[in-house]
């Protein structure tokens, strides 16, 4: 099996050493020719400058360019009929999805890179949540955040297409993680009301501080925070239902519950759990979906079409200082 990996910053990185992990041949798509040969001597891989050309010669393509980019691949490879894996969000601009969606088939294996879906402490929750013991979902809150000249060592923040908006950057979009976990988690959003704002002392031309208000389908209302100047990596998230508190803390690896008969840890990861074993999780789901395993997509692209919807209903909140009706 081959698969291509289109671009190659932190997270294409990421996936050509997970997909050499794994066993299957490795081809690498770079534009300039000179960051072509180089890649292609680190990692011992043919690297394409054209997109067209390796694609015909993948049978995937994880999509992991900068945002505003990932669409225009994306769609190539769909017309090509190849299996593909885009990276998280779809997009940089809503209207650019729909005329992609038009070109997928049912018989397409698209897989949609929010691999917090494979975090173990995140399956027990959703485990939990399907069971219904809880009562009805009343609130929850979601947060996230780091400063971003922490998130790449050795790289200038200030370059990078997470300080860029025209490149698909800001907390909005790049911390869309807890807008998919929330809408897995928790159902439907309806309405959204946002706030986007510049406010730390980064030199970035995006918003580093997002506050976002929900209101669910069943009724919840709810709350997701995404930050980009925390100076402390942080992420929670917290669902208060009728019977029981859950309250997943990243940081700790822990998932625990509160109810009226006291607090109790439901799931820890265990000590040898690491960030990158849910990266690999997903690509090992990918290709055995491409190697013909029946298996449903961990994130779909039905979901991440959905969080794209909420993206795009916050940015007009935000310009209006008015809620929104998502659809």
């Amino acid at each position: 099996m081959k698969i291509l990996v289109c671009g190659a910053g932190s997270i294409g990185i990421r996936h050509i050493e997970n997909l050499q992990k794994i066993g299957v041949t490795v081809l690498a798509w770079r534009s300039r020719k000179g960051l072509a040969e180089k890649l292609s001597e680190q990692y011992k891989i043919k690297v394409y400058t054209c997109v067209d050309e390796a694609i015909n010669n993948a049978d995937g393509v994880v999509v992991a360019t900068t945002t505003n980019t990932h669409i225009e691949i994306a769609t190539k490879v769909i017309e090509k009929s190849k299996a593909l894996f885009i990276e998280k969000p779809l997009s940089d601009t809503y209207k650019k999805i729909t005329p992609f969606l038009e070109k997928i088939k049912e018989s397409h294996i698209v897989e949609v890179g929010f691999q917090l879906r494979a975090h173990p402490n995140l399956i027990k929750l959703s485990e939990l949540i399907e069971k219904n013991e809880f009562g009805p979902l009343y609130t929850y809150r979601a947060v996230v955040g780091q400063r971003l000249d922490q998130w790449r060592p050795g790289t200038d923040y200030r370059k990078s297409y997470s300080a860029n908006r025209d490149q698909g950057g800001g907390a909005l979009l790049d911390l869309t993680h807890e807008i998919d976990l929330i809408q897995w988690l928790t159902g439907p959003i309806d309405e959204i009301y946002a706030n986007l704002a510049l406010v730390s002392d980064l030199q970035m031309n995006a918003e580093d501080l997002v506050n976002l208000t929900l209101t669910n389908a069943n009724n919840a209302v709810g709350q997701i925070q995404l930050d980009m100047l925390s100076p402390v990596y942080r992420r929670e998230l917290e669902l208060v239902f009728q019977e029981a508190v859950l309250h997943w803390d990243a940081v700790k690896g822990v998932l625990t519950k509160a109810s009226s008969t006291g607090l109790v840890i439901v799931h820890k990861v265990s000590n040898e759990f690491n960030r990158n074993d849910m990266f690999l999780t997903q690509m090992k789901h990918f290709v055995n979906r491409i190697s013909g395993a029946n298996l449903k997509p961990l994130c779909s692209i039905q979901s991440g079409v959905a969080v794209q919807r909420i993206v795009e209903a916050a940015i007009v909140s935000n310009q209006n200082k008015i809620n929104i009706k998502v659809n």
